[in-house]
């Protein structure tokens, strides 16, 4: 009987050897924020994305598939739409990854709550769309974070009273509509 020793290779060897062929294979590359707030993993052999929040989970779970369709000249996904059903919902990013702005669309027209985003993550404007309109409250914010104007629209329109205010967040003057 021959000693397992005598191999002059260790099965030990070998699975090491196979697990570093296979990881070379991959090709993965990953992104991140760099506030941490996602990370982007990219398979360059079979051309899939996962997309991971800080606590390593997807960060838009129960949609049926998603799709990079816009990837910055760095190579890290800028633009990404999950689906589900009817419904795409999409997410864009800026070259540091910090996200854009955010929404559904439906039928080629926004739908429901969007949200917009500074460089710096502090909420640009938000806003309701149905059919493509906006709807409702409007908000718009400066870098600081402090309101820049605030207003209502009806079917797309402006309507009622609208605030304008300073950048220290003071009112400065009103708008009818």
């Amino acid at each position: 009987m021959k000693n397992r020793t005598s191999l002059p290779y260790s099965l030990t060897a070998i699975a090491a050897l196979m697990l570093l062929l296979a990881a070379c294979n991959s090709k993965t590359q990953t992104y991140a924020a760099a506030d941490g707030s996602v990370t982007a993993t990219l398979n360059e052999r079979t051309g899939e994305w996962h997309i991971l929040g800080p606590d390593g989970r997807e960060v838009v779970p129960n949609y049926d598939s998603m799709h990079v369709t816009e990837v910055s000249p760095d190579g890290h996904p800028m633009t990404i739409v999950y689906y589900c059903g009817s419904v795409e919902h999409w997410r864009q990013y800026y070259s540091t990854m910090q996200l854009r702005s955010e929404g559904d669309i439906v039928a080629g027209r926004r739908e429901g709550h969007w949200a917009f985003y500074h460089p710096n993550g502090n909420v640009q404007a938000e806003a309701t769309y149905i059919g493509g309109l906006e709807e409702g409250p409007y908000r718009v914010f400066r870098e600081s974070g402090v309101p820049y104007y605030i207003g209502s629209y009806h079917e797309g329109v402006r309507t009622g009273t609208w605030e304008i205010y300073d950048e220290l967040g003071q009112l400065v003057t009103t708008q009818e509509y």
